[in-house]
């Protein structure tokens, strides 16, 4: 395929046309929501959503280009996940979100492994996880389990949270996505052990 036609092929992508088409209907402002809102849009949050939403789809585009050849071949599995990607980044202020949201269009659109089968929950879990239960979930996942628990745990793979704490907040998020679930019980502490699909949302997200 010449570079010309690659090109061609780029230009009339899903993931290019997603971005393109939210550009012309949002001008790539804010949210979806906010442009039948006026005050939000004549809001200076709305200034920089449109700096953090271009710069999004610009990133898109070039990860596109760079991945002619398999956007072209997206699997059903692929194109859920990376148009669930595109789709949350206009409801995403936060930085590092969108720096998540672009490896997961990345590492999906490279690796369909980590998407096979799993689309439907992966891209729920992409929709709705907050930059600090990731941060939470790549904090413990090198453990067997996590608990709520004030007191000591010698001689176990469990990692503890305080009760009351933020983390705890956080972990009941993160069971919440059903990336944790109450599977183990050591002396009448119940643990939360990780879902299968942390490990494939890790490799989602990570920079690779």
């Amino acid at each position: 395929m010449t570079e010309k036609s690659k090109l061609e092929v780029v230009a009339n992508s899903t993931v290019v046309s997603t971005a393109a088409n939210a550009i012309g209907i949002f001008g790539a402002t804010i949210t979806p929501l906010a442009a039948f809102i006026p005050f939000l849009v004549q809001s200076l949050g709305s200034a920089r959503q449109s700096a953090r939403i271009e710069k999004m789809l610009e990133d898109v585009k070039t990860i596109a280009e760079n991945n002619a050849d398999k956007i072209h071949n997206l699997s059903d599995d692929q194109y859920k996940v990376v148009n669930e990607a595109v789709s949350a980044a206009f409801y995403t202020v936060n930085e590092e979100k969108l720096h998540f949201l672009r490896n997961a269009i990345k590492n999906s659109i490279e690796t369909p492994g980590l998407v096979v089968g799993m689309s439907d929950a992966i891209s729920r879990v992409i929709r709705d996880i907050s930059v600090d239960e990731v941060m939470f979930i790549l904090k413990y996942k090198s453990h067997k389990s996590v608990t709520v628990y004030q007191g000591t745990l010698d001689g176990h793979e469990i990692a503890r949270v305080m009760p009351g704490s933020f983390e705890e907040v956080l972990l009941s998020g993160v069971i919440n996505l059903g990336l944790a679930y109450s599977k183990t019980n050591y002396a009448g502490i119940i643990a939360y052990e990780w879902s299968p699909l942390v490990e494939k949302l890790v490799g989602l997200l990570n920079e690779v």
